[in-house]
């Protein structure tokens, strides 16, 4: 089996946390970096945790030495680490190829005006940036992972709401692409329940932004709802769940339970094959956290 060469990184000082970028790459480093630190630091205020982070700003021929993700340019959390590219990644056009036989000329027209003639969705990839922390204060602070869902809903709900207070000027990037999933043909996917998404990228990556979308979505529209608080209380659930003796599939109740809203987002998900809704009652064996 070939080796992958391992060079050496560059260490960028100036900040709290670590940071590496490949050779060339410093510039690069130096305002991901500046983001990192702003987004830690509001997240940190939010969820009352300060995670363990060392930032990576690498080229794709670096990439395989620090991630095992394996697309080059997805940002990428693990351990620790947050590993992003340095520019454009070609899995961005072949993202946005899949989507074009799908989309209105409405969408097509809005595509253009965010990401370029020929796109670059490098501006969409670095709001994932912030996402992709929020999977550093999940990791280190859960024991666990519940339902993919949920954690993807509750990552998505940090960015939305860190963009919307601290760089507003970068949420077109972000809704630009993400409202692309009104014009993508649910009834063709093969997993559309919620407790599906997990099967989804063993799919395609095409499946998998279905849900992603729909879930960055239901963000807005929880961050508009419910801010900061909610965003802690949906923390705070998860990491209660841990302790629940026997806590199984996230239920209609528990989501009520931490707040409306949430129980809204299960009754109204496009898969159209949920139960219908029962009676919200506290459960048991999860307390959320009062609201602040």
């Amino acid at each position: 089996m070939a080796r992958t060469e391992v060079r050496r990184l560059i260490p960028v000082a100036g900040y709290p946390f670590p940071v590496r970028a490949s050779a060339g790459a410093e510039s690069r480093a130096d305002e991901l970096a500046a983001r990192t630190e702003r987004a830690l630091t509001w997240m940190t205020d939010a969820l009352r945790f300060t995670p363990t982070v060392r930032l990576n700003v690498v080229d794709e021929r670096d990439w395989p030495g620090v991630t095992s993700m394996p697309l080059y340019g997805m940002p990428h959390a693990h351990a620790g680490d947050i590993t992003i590219g340095v520019g454009e990644a070609p899995f961005y056009r072949e993202q946005l190829d899949s989507f074009t036989p799908y989309l209105s000329d409405t969408t097509r027209a809005n595509l253009r005006e965010e990401y370029g003639e020929p796109a670059s969705l490098l501006p969409y990839y670095e709001t994932i940036h912030v996402h992709e922390l929020t999977h550093l204060y999940h990791q280190q602070d859960w024991n666990s992972y519940p339902d993919l869902w949920l954690v993807e809903l509750h990552a998505n709900l940090a960015m939305v709401g860190y963009l919307n207070e601290m760089e507003p000027d970068m949420l077109p990037a972000m809704q630009a692409l993400t409202t692309a999933v009104y014009d993508l043909p649910a009834e063709s996917l093969r997993h559309r329940d919620l407790g599906d998404m997990q099967h989804a990228l063993e799919r395609s990556l095409f499946n998998y932004a279905w849900y992603f979308f729909h879930l960055t979505l239901a963000a807005d529209e929880l961050w508009e709802t419910g801010g900061t608080p909610l965003l802690r209380r949906l923390y705070s659930y998860v990491r209660a769940r841990q302790h629940a003796a026997s806590p199984g599939p996230v239920t209609r109740d528990q989501m009520w339970a931490v707040h409306p809203a949430l129980a809204q987002i299960m009754d109204e998900w496009p898969s159209g094959e949920l139960p219908e809704p029962t009676r919200p009652s506290a459960p048991a064996d999860v307390t959320p956290e009062p609201t602040a």
